[in-house]
């Protein structure tokens, strides 16, 4: 007789038995959980994925507003340099316009100063000449003596010298 194999029953129907609830534990317990993890698993990559669009936006903002701040600070320094060349400019005009109209000034200062002066020159060389003839006619209607001469010529001097003084003020 050659080996008898006994089977317990009892161990059959465990093994069919947890072949069974494995299979169904598979369906209905772990196929959903894995599904389940599944999801979770591509909407955290999907999440991650949005993350790092929106880091590389937010980086691009950045580097767009940086450029932006710095043309604007290049744009607010051409303005100053702008300003400060205009003003430089009308600084120097102003000087100028103000050293030609005291160098016009002072030329009709000269040429009013000598017109005056040419006045109260003619005004005294008619004055003189008045002088001079009354003099003369003087001497002329009274041929007296020299002492008369002189006395003539001390009252010419005379009024000369109160004529210019008179001019002078």
């Amino acid at each position: 007789m050659g080996p008898v194999i006994e089977i317990n029953i009892n161990v059959v129907f465990t093994i069919i038995n947890l072949i069974v609830l494995y299979l169904l534990m598979k369906k209905f317990l772990f196929g959903p959980i894995l599904n389940v993890m599944e999801q979770r698993k591509n909407m955290i990559d999907q999440q991650f994925a949005s993350a790092k669009d929106t880091e590389e936006q937010a980086y691009e903002l950045k580097g767009k507003y940086e450029d932006a701040l710095k043309s604007a600070k290049d744009e607010s320094m051409r303005i100053v340099n702008a300003a400060k060349d205009e003003a430089k400019v009308q600084a120097e005009r102003i000087v100028k316009d103000a050293n030609t109209q005291a160098g016009a000034m002072l030329d009709k200062a000269k040429a009013d100063i000598r017109t005056e002066q040419e006045n109260a020159m003619k005004a005294m060389e008619s004055r003189v000449a008045e002088i001079a003839l009354d003099a003369a006619s003087k001497i002329m209607g009274e041929k007296n003596s020299s002492q008369q001469d002189l006395s003539l010529y001390d009252q010419f001097i005379k009024e000369a010298g109160d004529s210019n003084d008179g001019n002078m003020h």
